[in-house]
């Protein structure tokens, strides 16, 4: 209730000292979703703020922050930075570009699942619907870029502090027993979990750090990038399983410690329009990837009281990931987003696999109504997503969405899992 009064004061006093509110823009959404599976209900209130000044000639302090509350969901934080940084233009040279402090970093052309886009953390999608992607989890870290030219850049990222990816323990809980149940044959129920997390050794001169090439060849912008970083995701090396807690056989104590494996990247960005197709642009982002040898240990009981020690390779081998796509809009303005997605974030080493997306949308003559279908189908094993929804924009400042999500496919499916819901949401912009 706090919270809920907190957002409703700070939506309230923006037009009423309009001197003061005027440097800061911003987001004010409500969100519901329901699992129809599992009969889950989520809903919360966001305000997202944003806000820059001028310091001095070519210094600028630039903010944004979130205020949240959400019941039913996965994600506690009340309060978190998105961006928090000092900025120059011509500074300290001329040519250069600088931000300073907690920032975002996109890398990529692709606007769906871009894999050289590895720098920032994401907090979790709720479904396939609109802006499913969601936004970015800050890092602390220097993006300075050189202007070689006019056409060509060389950008640096460095990084001195390691940030992953926040997986809920519940939903951690989750990736665990899908995997361990089949082997011990019990329900998740029986299993009890203790997680320990190992981050990376990551400091001012051990660093996360990047360097990206772009600008422009004939009518096709080109980027290439190098990074050497860690995986986001937790990673589990090795889990210890104990038969009995209470003495009776069940459940299962279930010890795992994670940790963050090492990667390089060689990534290459293209974007460009078809001459043949008026009005279509293709684009794509392929990267090769060099990760760490990472193996997982695993002590399974016996019935006769012993121990079993399997050990899993995790990442070995380089491979690939890409994101390639079209789009393109009709003389009726439907508009068309056809992928080829070689990897979703979550798959790395010989768990990649190939998907394809397809995005269709026509707005209203108004311009007010926007139905859309979203849809991704595993090549790997048939199983597929979707999402039915139309967004409503009754002025320019507010927009009102509701998705129906669901899914299809073979038990087991990489997308058959991910279950049926209804994500219903509206944001006011000011």
């Amino acid at each position: 209730m706090a919270i809920s009064i907190l957002i409703l004061i700070l939506c309230l006093i923006t037009p009423v000292f309009p001197v003061l509110a005027s440097p800061i823009t911003g987001e004010a959404s409500l969100s519901t979703s329901w699992d129809l599976a599992g009969g889950r209900l989520t809903y919360g209130l966001e305000l997202d703020l944003n806000y820059e000044t001028p310091i001095f000639d070519h210094y600028y302090l630039s903010t944004a922050l979130t205020l949240q509350h959400e019941e039913g969901g996965y994600d506690p934080d009340f309060f978190r930075w998105r961006e928090a940084y000092l900025k120059g233009f011509g500074v300290p040279w001329e040519e250069t570009d600088f931000r300073l402090g907690w920032i975002q970093v996109v890398w990529g052309a692709s606007d769906l699942m871009s894999p050289v886009d590895v720098i920032n953390p994401a907090p979790l999608a709720r479904g396939i619907g609109e802006g499913f992607l969601g936004e970015k989890i800050p890092v602390p870290a220097v993006n300075l870029e050189w202007y070689l030219n006019f056409v060509w850049s060389l950008e640096l990222v460095y990084q001195p502090a390691f940030m992953a990816n926040v997986v809920p323990e519940a939903l951690q809980k989750q990736f665990m027993s899908a995997a361990l149940v089949p082997q011990l044959g019990v329900g998740p129920d029986d299993l009890v979990y203790d997680f320990t997390y190992r981050e990376p050794e990551v400091g001012f001169l051990d660093p996360i750090w990047g360097v990206r090439v772009r600008g422009k060849v004939g009518g096709v912008d080109l980027a290439l990038s190098y990074y050497r970083g860690y995986y986001l995701n937790p990673t589990p090396y090795r889990t210890a399983i104990t038969s009995s807690v209470t003495g009776n056989g069940l459940p299962f104590q279930v010890d795992v410690d994670f940790g963050y494996p090492q990667r390089q990247m060689l990534g290459l960005e293209f974007q460009g329009e078809l001459e043949a197709l008026p009005g279509a642009t293709f684009r794509g982002d392929v990267a090769l990837f060099f990760p760490e040898r990472w193996t997982h240990q695993i002590s399974l009981p016996q019935p006769d009281g012993t121990m079993i020690v399997q050990e899993q390779i995790v990442l070995e081998q380089p491979y690939w990931k890409a994101s390639l796509g079209v789009d393109y809009t009709t003389e009726d303005n439907v508009y068309l987003n056809l992928g080829y997605i070689l990897g979703t974030p979550q798959e790395t080493g010989d768990d990649v696999s190939s998907y394809l997306f397809l995005r269709a949308e026509r707005p209203s003559d108004d311009g007010k109504w926007k139905p859309f279908v979203n849809s991704v189908l595993s090549l790997a094993d048939g199983s597929m997503v979707n999402a039915l929804g139309v967004s409503y924009t009754p002025q320019p400042d507010w927009d009102i969405s509701l998705t129906y999500s669901f899914a299809s496919g073979p038990p087991g499916g990489k997308l058959a899992g991910i279950g049926d819901g209804i994500f219903l949401s509206a944001q006011y912009a000011f």
